[in-house]
């Protein structure tokens, strides 16, 4: 009985941070997807596919500057208790990536010309906007350490305001810049670099106190032999996601990369409320409770409910962003309602799979990291070159989710080499397929629907049709919780708290009711 309230314990907390982390991500997600509509309006569908290109440059930039020290700070962080020791982990890390950042930016820029073919295809010289891109890389990388410090003691609510502060300034200067100097994709770039640079001054500032210019050269060592191993591994995670982009860039066009760019922005909502944040709290929590009875049903716990949350949220996204394309968006952006219910199930399978590592981080057996991404790129890659050329971004979208599988039963495989863990397979397994039936009625409903491009867009008829199909999909994503419960997926003491939280909203709304029913009386 302890070890299980122990268990429910750190979920609480885990769930608790993850709450606060994704508050500023729901916030920002929200303010992000007010540029949506801007970018359709001010930039051409080639435009949209370019800048989805050039932040697949960032991303890698980033990744490689890091060193891996942004994983590798939180496991020296929490293996030792010394404050002096602590200091000496940020101050180490801190120097290393403000110079060696400094060094191959400066190299990076100089190069620009030569990188752009290598990005793009055709003749246009793109140099400036990847300058620009290489520019913004490194402040996100000196800011790696400020948070990181709020990460690792748990600052949340602090670093969410931090966080959304910055946003709100990064997308007041894009507006700016795109409304009211240029429509281009340099507007776009250069709005981010002033948000980022603020973000970097801001996140500095707030834990003054707590930085450091101590160095060691062993402290270093060790972090960046447990992290370099974790850069391949990065390097061939993103482009497990991003590489099907380069393959529709030189097998299709540009518009095919922005409808497709589109289609997985409206799907990060899944991972800006609940993988994103949850990865941040995760990093911190599995390695806080590594040495603590019952973690390896904590580990489990943690699968079942991350596939259930991220399902739940992908199934409303998928419900809601396709007909709300066809409702709203040009004829130009339709193909996007068509991939999105089935590409969300990507973005389970990504949450399912941070998870499924334990064995590899908690051994420091991080060269099997790469060893597992590469082999699933290899098999993502080849079903690229098998299926976008023939079906463009339908090809991309059975290539994504069917290299998700293959990836996270890689990494359950590798894991488990080193510590074996039990995860609630038949708990997991119900909701994926559940979950997928979902979204394959939301396909039924579409079939019987029928072709909506039979209609002009203002047809009343049009919009009739589909504000039902939308209200079916809604209505069908919502009973998903409720179909689980009709096949008994909660145990216990789930069924037991949630009949506490139905009491608890059916005694609010009782008595919010009850004075006005006195008052009409009377």
């Amino acid at each position: 009985m302890k070890v299980a309230a122990t268990i429910y314990s750190r979920i609480k907390k885990t769930v608790k941070h993850t709450l606060i982390f994704s508050l500023g991500n729901i916030v920002s997600n929200a303010f992000s997807l007010l540029l949506v509509p801007v970018y359709v309006q001010h930039l051409r569908p080639n435009e949209y596919g370019r800048l989805a290109l050039l932040s697949i440059v960032l991303t890698l930039t980033v990744v490689v500057l890091k060193s891996g020290l942004d994983q590798a700070f939180f496991r020296n962080y929490y293996e030792t208790e010394d404050p002096l020791a602590r200091r000496r982990i940020v101050g180490s890390s801190l120097i290393f990536l403000i110079i060696t950042s400094s060094a191959l930016i400066s190299l990076l820029y100089l190069v620009a010309p030569q990188v752009s073919p290598l990005v793009f295809s055709g003749n246009e010289d793109r140099t400036e906007l990847l300058r620009l891109i290489f520019i913004i890389s490194f402040f996100e990388v000196i800011t790696t350490i400020p948070n990181s410090i709020l990460r690792a003691n748990f600052r949340s609510i602090r670093f969410s305001i931090l966080s959304l502060v910055s946003l709100i300034v990064q997308l007041a200067a894009i507006l700016y810049l795109v409304l009211r100097v240029d429509s281009s994709v340099e507007s776009v770039l250069k709005g981010r670099l002033i948000g980022t640079a603020f973000e970097a001054l801001l996140f500095f500032f707030a834990v003054r106190r707590e930085l450091s210019l101590k160095f060691s050269f062993s402290e270093l060592g060790e972090m960046l032999s447990f992290g370099w191993p974790l850069i391949f591994n990065q390097i061939g995670s993103t482009l497990f996601i991003v590489i099907d982009r380069f393959f529709l860039e030189r097998y299709t066009n540009d518009i095919q990369v922005g409808i497709y760019a589109l289609a997985n922005t409206f799907i990060s909502v899944v991972s800006v409320i609940a993988v994103m944040p949850f990865g941040q709290v995760w990093t911190v929590m599995r390695f806080s409770v590594m040495k603590d009875d019952g973690a390896q049903e904590y580990y489990s716990r943690v699968l079942t409910y991350i596939a259930f949350v991220s399902m739940t949220l992908s199934l409303c996204v998928a419900a809601v962003a396709g007909d709300g394309v066809l409702l709203f968006a040009p004829r130009g952006y339709w193909a996007v309602a068509a991939i999105l219910p089935a590409l969300a199930l990507s973005a389970v399978l990504d949450s399912a799979s941070r998870v499924l590592n334990v064995g590899i981080t908690l051994k420091r057996r991080t060269i099997y990291a790469p060893a597992v991404i590469f082999a699933a790129l290899g098999f993502n890659i080849t079903l690229n070159f098998i299926l976008i050329p023939r079906y463009g971004v339908w090809g991309a979208t059975v290539s994504t989710v069917a290299s998700y599988f293959v990836y996270c039963a890689l990494r359950f495989w590798a894991s488990n080499l080193f510590i074996k863990i039990q995860y609630e397979w038949r708990r997991v397994f119900t909701v994926l397929i559940v979950g997928a039936s979902l979204i394959g009625a939301f396909y039924l409903i579409d079939y019987l629907r029928g072709d909506i491009g039979r209609y002009k867009f203002d047809d009343p008829a049009r919009r009739t049709m589909l504000f039902v199909s939308l209200g079916a999909k809604a209505l069908l994503a919502i009973s998903f919780p409720l179909i689980l419960l009709a096949l008994r997926f909660y145990d216990e003491k789930e069924r037991r708290r949630l009949s506490e939280i139905w009491q608890k909203i059916s005694f609010a709304l009782r008595h919010r009711k009850w004075p006005q029913v006195e008052q009409s009386e009377s």
